[in-house]
């Protein structure tokens, strides 16, 4: 039986916030078991960054800030296990994608935040999926803002395909 956290929040459910708390043990479990899910998947079944993904990788910065703060200094950087791979015997990968050798650049759209895209297209199309024309954009240094795109040049940067 669901402990009950509060009069306000009960059964973890916070109404105000529409926010749930469950337990890192179990959420570590759903993630494995969606990696596992994944992974089974035939080649190219999944849609990179349409499917669920973005949300697997939401719930895993969850699973990593709740052990840096219970491992203090002792703590030696995210659990890749929880991670979205870079294989590409799942994924169906976007065009431009980071991983194919280019190097990102970093646009500043005006009113839509800063996206990162692989090539210099007429049309950009940044790696979250987000069109501009270059007249409405300038290029700048540093990373994008768009969660969605500093995750593509970070997935590319930090770590080789593999299956695990």
């Amino acid at each position: 039986m669901p402990k009950k956290t509060g009069t306000k929040n009960q059964y973890g459910y916070d109404q105000e916030t529409d926010t749930v708390r469950v337990g890192r043990h179990d959420l570590e479990r759903l993630l494995l078991m969606f990696r596992s899910l994944v992974r089974e998947q035939e080649p190219g079944s999944w849609d990179h960054m349409r499917d669920y993904d973005l949300s697997f990788e939401r719930l895993a910065d969850a699973v990593d800030a709740a052990a840096q703060v219970r491992q203090g200094a002792r703590w030696e950087g995210p659990d890749l296990r929880m991670r979205c791979t870079t294989t590409e015997a799942v994924y169906d990968w976007p065009d431009g994608a980071p991983y194919d050798g280019g190097t990102p650049v970093t646009w500043k759209v005006p009113g839509y935040g800063s996206h990162a895209t692989a090539d210099d297209d007429d049309l950009p199309t940044a790696l979250c999926g987000f069109r501009w024309s270059k007249e409405e954009a300038h290029p700048v240094s540093g990373l994008p803002d768009c969660r969605e795109c500093l995750r593509e040049v970070q997935l590319g940067a930090e770590r080789p395909r593999s299956n695990w």
